[in-house]
């Protein structure tokens, strides 16, 4: 009890000294003292079931991100297209077909992503791959992992890849950011009851042969131009007959996820879906 009660002292004047700093806008902001997330008689805590992601922002993003940060992103929710998950404007009805992907049908089965990609969440990723927040890391695969239990049934991915930047933009940044997101996702596993316990990840199978220039800079169709055979596979048996899952940090467009994921068919994968951090509207 005496030491409980010491440990809780310490975390107060912790605070107090080195008061918690929003690693988006650089406030100082109160962190929260304990995880909103439900803890098992073992002590793993296990994220809450069935509650829809927007309301887990605050427990997922709170010990690095300040309130008003967090009070400025927008989980993507129905109804959105089945295919390749745009948010419709309208927020009643199902989820149906958007009419671009009527008139270009995708070669990935579905892409999902876990927030809109808006002013708050733009800042966010900025500083995460531009400004060196690699800590931000954490947090966001945390996001993105309770995104895939939310959107993919257990059992349903055989193999996870990671979307590869060319060894030359890697250098220069010193890290791939799609695959921080999914590095240590079965370290989490304990949170997550209803999902495999461990989870093929696999961060050199998919390869960038060539050095593209940035998306970004690009229209809709040239995006598609300068990406296309961008990709290879360092051993295209080992997608043979497998659901494969694309993780990536933002869906624009989605050429990008629909030129790996035409590779992985052509290299006979049963299927590809894909899941980003950010899904652009």
């Amino acid at each position: 009890m005496l030491t409980g009660l010491l440990h809780r002292q310490y975390k107060i004047l912790h605070r107090i000294v080195f008061p918690a700093k929003c690693l988006v806008c650089d406030r100082f902001f109160q962190a929260p003292d304990v995880d909103a997330a439900v803890v098992d008689d073992g002590g793993c805590q296990k994220v809450p079931a069935l509650l829809s992601l927007q309301s887990q922002l605050d427990r997922l993003l709170s010990s690095c991100l300040c309130q008003g940060c967090i009070r400025g992103l927008v989980a993507v929710e129905s109804p959105i297209c089945d295919c390749c998950g745009l948010p419709f404007k309208s927020r009643s009805g199902a989820d149906h077909r958007c009419s671009d992907c009527i008139s270009e049908p995708k070669n990935f089965r579905i892409a999902r992503a876990a927030l809109i990609y808006e002013q708050i969440l733009t800042r966010i990723i900025h500083s995460f791959k531009y400004r060196g927040k690699v800590q931000l890391a954490k947090p966001l695969a945390e996001l993105l992992r309770t995104a895939f239990g939310l959107f993919w049934e257990k059992d349903r991915i055989d193999i996870i890849l990671p979307v590869p930047l060319h060894l030359k933009r890697f250098r220069k940044r010193g890290f791939n950011q799609a695959y921080l997101l999914v590095r240590n996702w079965n370290t989490l596993a304990g949170q997550y009851p209803d999902q495999p316990a461990e989870l093929q990840i696999e961060r050199n199978l998919l390869v960038r042969t060539v050095a593209t220039a940035p998306q970004s800079a690009l229209g809709r169709a040239q995006r598609a131009v300068n990406i296309k055979n961008a990709f290879d596979l360092n051993d295209r048996d080992r997608v043979k007959d497998k659901s494969v899952l694309l993780i990536d940090d933002v869906y624009t467009t989605g050429a990008t996820v629909n030129e790996c994921a035409r590779l992985l068919l052509d290299c006979g994968a049963r299927c590809v879906d894909v899941l980003t951090l950010a899904r652009a509207v």
